[in-house]
């Protein structure tokens, strides 16, 4: 925001009176409609209005945002990545800064304060943190739509999708099995995993069965047949993971501990990374950065510091996994941890140093592969004309 954001003007009385000229606004997006909510910077409720998510309303939402008296300086989005995408992307185009709300945090609000549910009061309650926060994190994960990652995207969910359904499948076959007669399960594999187990009842010759046996053996037959189904189609998306990879020009698996699956699922959560301007900002987006927790300091530096609840869950669960890997394998962490255990820090705080590290890492490497990749988009051009001639 820049310049005044009031304006003095003179009442009936001539008193000077502050007139705000500047506002936020919150809209809560869903599937057909959005509702839309703006607030001067004083907290007053200047307007509300809905419109539906088709071309004709994205463009009335536009025209709304350009006739009203006040200057929008902020505009939050609960689910920008989802139903908020739409919306998102037409917001941006136009310049406008937009910023993600979290559904927890306008549902916190509305508990603390008792108030009810409805567009109109999630619209406010998500322009209300949008005012009170000016450091939430961007919305959406890219200013335009991307081709590539969107493939990328789809690919991820529909592997995340087989994976549930193959461990529904296993959770309820042992459940079957643990079921079947003690004759059968003795001999069985004493393991704990269900595959073998499936497995070796198959080669199985049963005699004879009381009917709910074997209606239960015929279960589990075709519970392995499922699972084997599912376990191809996962390989097969797996295959696919290289190949979009390198075309989006991904070095991440350069990096101890992440493999293709954890690349694809770095990227999808990511999005463009030049949406972050820092490193300390992506760190706090998805909760690596860690929050002071300390008492008695005074103007000194806080002394000690807790795990920030917050942020992207996902990408701190990745970060997590690497960690992990790099700690057991990866002399560079190793060295890592024992430099900040010798300085008096705990196992604890030793490990979310570390995942901070991490983040730096990776956002360093998606932002040299965003180079990269536009350099390629604009060679390719000149290289076109250059050949034409």
């Amino acid at each position: 925001m820049t310049g005044s954001a009031l304006t003095t003007v003179t009442c009936g009385r001539g008193e000077p009176s502050v007139k705000p000229t500047h506002a936020v606004a919150g809209i809560d997006p869903h599937k057909h409609t959005a509702t839309i909510a703006i607030l001067d910077l004083r907290g007053g409720l200047h307007e509300t209005a809905s419109f539906a998510i088709t071309p004709d309303g994205l463009g009335e939402l536009l025209t709304f945002l350009t006739e009203t008296e006040l200057v929008i300086d902020r505009i939050g989005v609960e689910g920008s990545g989802a139903l908020g995408r739409p919306l998102v992307v037409a917001l941006t185009a136009v310049g406008y800064d937009v910023r993600e709300v979290q559904a927890n945090r306008t549902a916190e609000r509305r508990r603390r304060r008792r108030r009810a549910k409805t567009d109109i009061d999630d619209a406010d309650a998500i322009a209300r943190e949008t005012l009170s926060d000016p450091h939430l994190p961007p919305a959406g994960k890219h200013s335009a739509p991307d081709p590539a990652w969107d493939q990328l995207t789809v690919l991820s969910d529909w592997r995340a999708s087989l994976i549930l359904q193959r461990v529904r499948l296993l959770t309820e076959a042992e459940a079957v099995l643990v079921s079947l007669p003690i004759a059968i399960r003795t001999v069985l594999p004493s393991t704990s995993r269900v595959l073998p187990q499936l497995n070796a009842l198959a080669d199985m010759l049963l005699g004879q069965l009381q009917r709910s046996d074997r209606l239960k053996v015929e279960r589990l037959l075709a519970s392995l047949a499922d699972i084997t189904t599912l376990t191809s189609r996962i390989k097969d998306l797996d295959k696919q993971i290289p190949i979009l990879l390198a075309e989006l020009g991904c070095t991440l698996t350069d990096i101890c501990g992440i493999g293709p699956v954890l690349a694809m699922q770095l990227l999808v959560e990511i999005g463009d990374p030049q949406r972050f301007r820092a490193e300390g900002q992506f760190a706090r987006w998805c909760g690596i950065a860690p929050v002071a927790l300390s008492s008695g300091e005074g103007h000194g530096p806080a002394r000690r510091h807790r795990l920030d609840l917050g942020g992207n869950r996902a990408v701190n669960s990745i970060l997590h996994t690497v960690h992990v890997t790099q700690v057991r394998c990866h002399q560079p962490a190793k060295d890592f941890m024992d430099r900040k255990t010798s300085a008096n820090k705990t196992k604890r705080e030793a490990r979310r140093s570390h995942k901070r590290q991490l983040a730096n890492v990776i956002i360093r490497h998606m932002w040299r592969d965003d180079d990269h990749r536009q350099d390629r988009r604009q060679r390719r051009p000149t290289a076109a004309l250059t050949a034409a001639a």
